[in-house]
């Protein structure tokens, strides 16, 4: 679809924004032009949507959108639980790496488009911030400060109180990765950044990973579990891992008691440095209603 001015940019925001109105992530770019209008922001999207183009591009009026590789298979099961069913034990049974591919849903899948992206892209040293859309609110430039080379944050929960990315932990790297990375902190894919060459290092390793276990991972979530495995056990990547708040807030976890809202922006526990980026808001009522009435109405200013 759209394409990278020879003027690469420096600064520059991938997100999944499948399925969405504008209205639903309106928080997202009315506070990401507030803080840093001059983002280059790329939207990976599931269909051409002309309403929804016009209405983003009314914040950024030179941001692109890329599709989603289409898959009817996949698009059909999703929305019958029999055939769900069915095409997820026929990828684990036959261990076809097409099927499993054809059968992931967006959160695995956007690892392999976003590294297909940037490696087409020159972008030479530029700062790469990958996020999610629907849940971040932005406090600050995402981009001020100094950045590391490649950096993830953490959440509030270790490995082993999870459920969720603990099986994931072990189709990437096997028990023993597991019980290797159990005490350590969940960190989120939801939200990870670095500097051009880095991120693509690491899709291309997480992409790798997604590609080889596809047939077991078929019509699932849980890609957060070869994030967790590829920051905590691959160190030749570089990982940088903040403490939640640091430059991220991921609140899934978070207690109320440990949030502190100072004027209209949030800040945990005892430092009141608001983080740039707040992500998963949308688990705290409070939050969610200090997010909407002050970006939910907003408007882009010509």
């Amino acid at each position: 679809m759209s394409k990278l001015q020879p003027n690469e940019p420096q600064n520059l925001i991938i997100t999944v924004a499948a399925g969405y109105r504008e209205e639903q992530i309106r928080p997202f770019l009315a506070s990401l032009r507030a803080f840093a209008p001059k983002t280059s922001l790329r939207l990976i999207v599931d269909r051409r949507n002309r309403e929804f183009e016009e209405a983003v591009r009314k914040w950024f009026p030179s941001c692109g959108f890329y599709l989603l590789p289409a898959s009817p298979l996949r698009d059909f099961s999703l929305k019958r639980k029999w055939a769900r069913s069915l095409l997820k034990r026929a990828a684990r049974w036959s261990r076809s790496p097409g099927l499993g591919k054809r059968l992931l849903k967006i959160n695995f899948l956007r690892h392999i488009v976003a590294r297909d992206l940037l490696a087409g892209w020159n972008l030479n040293q530029a700062s790469v911030l990958l996020c999610d859309s629907r849940d971040v609110v932005f406090q600050d430039d995402p981009f001020s400060g100094e950045w590391s080379l490649l950096w993830t944050c953490e959440e509030d929960k270790r490995i082993e109180e999870c459920s969720f990315n603990g099986p994931i932990i072990i189709r990437a790297g096997g028990e023993a990765a597991f019980h290797q990375a159990k005490h350590f902190k969940i960190v989120c894919a939801g939200v990870l950044g670095g500097r051009s060459d880095h991120v693509i290092r690491y899709l291309e390793q997480s992409s790798k990973i997604v590609e080889q276990i596809a047939p077991r991972i078929a019509l699932t979530d849980g890609d957060q579990g070869i994030h967790n495995y590829l920051a905590r056990l691959r160190p030749e990547l570089g990982f940088t891992v903040f403490p939640n708040g640091r430059l991220a807030a991921n609140l899934a976890y978070t207690k109320p008691g440990d949030l502190t809202v100072v004027g209209e922006q949030v800040a945990l526990r005892t430092d009141l440095r608001p983080p740039a980026i707040l992500h998963q808001y949308d688990r705290h009522p409070n939050l969610t209603a200090l997010v909407q009435a002050k970006w939910g109405n907003a408007k882009p200013s010509t």
